[in-house]
C-alpha cells in the first residue's frame, strides 16, 4: 500500500545507521492536526502528505510523520479510504490488504489482531530483505486507517522504546 513511503522511510535509517552515542531522549506528545489521534514521539517529527493507491485505480493522500533517534525511525499515519472503498469488504479484508502491500516482497511474522475502542487493528512485524525491522500497528476506524511503526535492526522489537511508542497512540475526539 504505501511501499515507497516505507523504502523512503527506512532507507533514511540505514543512512543513520553509522551514527552512534547514546543520548538522553525526551519523549512528547504529537497531536496532528486533524487526525484524532495522539501519540508520544522522542523529539518533533517531520510532518509529509503522499497519495496513496487504495484500489480500482483510486487514490488518498496520507498524512505522515516521521522522527529517527539512535538507529531507530517512528512512524505514524492517517488516510481516509472513500466510503465505497471500505463498504464493498470487511475490516479484517481491509486490513489484510494493507498488511499485504506494506509487507510485499519481505516476509511478516508475529501477527496479532488488536482492537482499539472496538475497532479492529493488527500488530505484526515485517523483516525487511535489508536486514530492516518494521514493529507495525494498524487500525481501521470507520473509512480512517492509522499506521503506527517502530523500525530498526535486529533488536528493534526488544528495545523498550518499542511497546513505548506503541502503546502510547489514543484516538481522540472532538478534534
Amino acid at each position: 500500500m504505501r511501499t515507497g513511503l516505507m523504502a523512503w522511510c527506512l532507507g533514511l535509517l540505514l543512512a543513520l545507521a553509522s551514527v552512534g552515542g547514546a543520548q538522553a531522549q525526551i519523549w512528547t506528545e504529537y497531536r496532528p492536526a486533524g487526525g484524532k489521534y495522539i501519540v508520544l514521539m522522542p523529539g518533533k517529527p517531520q510532518e509529509s502528505t503522499e497519495s496513496v493507491p487504495v484500489g480500482g485505480g483510486r487514490t488518498v493522500l496520507m498524512y505522515q510523520a516521521l522522527i529517527e533517534r539512535q538507529e531507530r525511525a517512528y512512524f505514524g499515519s492517517y488516510a481516509d479510504y472513500p466510503q465505497e472503498a471500505v463498504s464493498g469488504q470487511s475490516p479484517q479484508t481491509l486490513l489484510d490488504n494493507v498488511r499485504n502491500g506494506s509487507a510485499k516482497g519481505h516476509s511478516v511474522r508475529n501477527e496479532k489482531h488488536l482492537t482499539i475502542v472496538r475497532n479492529p487493528g493488527r500488530e505484526y512485524v515485517i523483516v525487511r530483505t535489508d536486514g530492516v525491522i518494521a514493529v507495525t500497528r494498524i487500525f481501521l476506524v470507520g473509512n480512517r486507517l492509522y499506521q503506527i511503526i517502530a523500525a530498526g535492526r535486529t533488536g528493534v522489537e526488544d528495545h523498550p522504546d518499542t511497546p513505548w511508542f506503541l502503546e502510547s497512540f489514543r484516538l481522540l475526539t472532538g478534534n
